[in-house]
């Protein structure tokens, strides 16, 4: 295949609405997963790119570390869900360096998708591994559907590893709000062509055995081809240089 571009469409769904986080100095805490340890001369900060979003826009994810250290960041739903969104199955290396880095980090994308609501996300670093990375049975592990119980689960591993805190922690917020209303395009009338109703099984992802037109795209279902876009999965787009570019969709919430 020429260009490879995998569109990654994540529900950037808030992490940490962790009821009850406890309140310092008589303040009320932010709410999180994890509860902040002692002060540690290791410090993290997490943020957006901006503060709402509309469904549809992309994303983008910053953090920063003090020192080297293993990164988990964990991600909770308006709907509750609770999934580790970094490391996973398409950037898996946590260990990152002193400084600023941002998500994604290769070919793929996060894309806002209902529901609406605040979001939270929220940055673990440590010095030292904490265990917390499963085996990637889908692109990001859903941590579970209780935000409760995964902060009970996560902290008690975490104390499992490092009964004297040795981690740091932060936590931020923003909005999905609305539909992303795109700029409208001139009517374009695709030519006709009639999909074939088999296509030989493969190990690989098969590429439509037809020519496409600017901006069509195509995706197969197993048993026949279907004009457009999945709702998740794999597809095929037929690009402005005419030729095929392979791309893949994932939608969480949807």
């Amino acid at each position: 295949m020429t260009k490879q571009r995998t569109r990654y469409g994540i529900l950037l769904a808030g992490i940490l609405a962790l009821s009850g986080l406890v309140a310092v100095a008589s303040q009320p805490a932010p709410l999180g997963l994890i509860i902040d340890p002692e002060p540690s001369p290791m410090s993290a900060s997490i943020w957006t790119d901006k503060s709402s979003y509309v469904i549809g826009e992309n994303v983008t994810i910053y953090f920063n570390v003090s020192q080297s250290a293993y990164v988990y960041i964990y991600d909770i739903q308006p709907d509750g869900v609770v999934r580790l969104i970094f490391p996973s199955a398409y950037s898996q290396n946590n260990f990152v360096s002193a400084g600023t880095h941002s998500l994604p980090d290769g070919l793929y994308k996060f894309t806002v998708a209902p529901p609406t609501g605040t979001e939270q996300l929220q940055i673990v670093a440590s010095p030292i591994s904490l265990g917390l990375t499963p085996s990637f049975g889908e692109p990001f592990p859903m941590v579970g559907s209780d935000p409760s119980a995964a902060t009970s689960d996560i902290q008690a591993h975490i104390m499992g590893i490092t009964p004297e805190p040795n981690y740091v922690t932060a936590w931020t917020s923003f909005v999905i709000t609305g539909y992303y209303t795109p700029t409208p395009t001139p009517p374009y009338t695709p030519p006709s062509y009639t999909p074939p109703s088999y296509y030989p099984p493969s190990p690989f992802y098969p590429q439509p055995p037809f020519s496409g037109y600017p901006g069509g795209s195509w995706y197969w279902d197993g048993s026949e081809w279907h004009y457009g876009m999945p709702p998740s999965g794999w597809y095929w787009y037929w690009g402005p240089d005419g030729v095929w570019h392979f791309r893949i969709r994932i939608c969480f919430g949807c």
